[in-house]
């Protein structure tokens, strides 16, 4: 379980290259499967489902369901905790704006996420380079893969926040090694280096076990 975040960012990653900001369609037969709570995330079993969907994919890391029925495609994104199409799994950036604090106020539509019964995060479009500021991208649609920031789910204080290189070493502080390690990084402020110890940090955090599941932290009952 451990390792499946890492493949799911590894699968954004190569996503990013390709999706572009227009309705996409899905290829073959795909099915969007909702949940409504962590326990039904948790033991992936939906209450609804949905076959052929099509997305309007503003970036990689921000995408709407298109029905024809905007009024519809609101109470899906709404109305439900969460989404899973193939591997991939999306969080409502409604259900974040009411139960968390922190960095939710940034994310819309429906937003990437990754997790294990103990850590969630949640990816989201980094800041431009100054060089794609002034001079903009090969292609003003696509978007470097590389270029997102992670969001740490912070169940137990109600908080998402970006993994920066403070809140990395506060969240590594439960484990003095790895801190010590990262915080003696020399270029411990690249995101690349964030990312090597934030998932060192999940795999630590994985294994710990007085650390509790997020469904001791989380209620199991449906959002609404």
């Amino acid at each position: 379980m451990k390792n499946c975040l890492r493949y799911l960012l590894l699968m954004v990653a190569l996503a990013a290259c390709t999706l572009r900001s227009s309705a996409v369609t899905p290829v073959g037969t795909d099915t969007l499967y909702f949940y409504d709570s962590w326990e039904q995330v948790i033991n992936m079993t939906p209450t609804v489902m949905m076959v052929d969907p099509v997305f309007d994919v503003y970036n990689p890391h921000e995408l709407y369901l298109v029905t024809g029925n905007e009024e519809l495609d609101n109470k899906l994104m709404k109305d439900h905790l969460a989404a899973s199409i193939g591997d991939t799994w999306l969080i409502s950036s409604y259900y974040l704006k009411r139960h968390f604090k922190g960095a939710v106020s940034s994310f819309d539509g429906l937003v990437p996420f990754f997790f294990n019964d103990k850590l969630a995060y949640v990816t989201h479009q980094g800041k431009m380079s100054m060089s794609e500021i002034l001079f903009g991208t090969a292609d003003d649609y696509e978007y470097n893969a590389s270029n997102f920031d992670i969001y740490n789910i912070d169940f137990l204080n109600r908080v998402v926040k970006k993994v920066t290189p403070e809140y990395l070493s506060e969240l590594l502080s439960d484990y003095h090694d790895l801190q010590m390690r990262y915080e003696g990084m020399k270029d411990f402020k690249k995101r690349e280096i964030i990312m090597e110890y934030y998932f060192k940090y999940i795999d630590r955090a994985t294994e710990d076990i007085m650390r509790p599941f997020i469904l001791d932290l989380v209620d199991s009952s449906p959002i609404n």
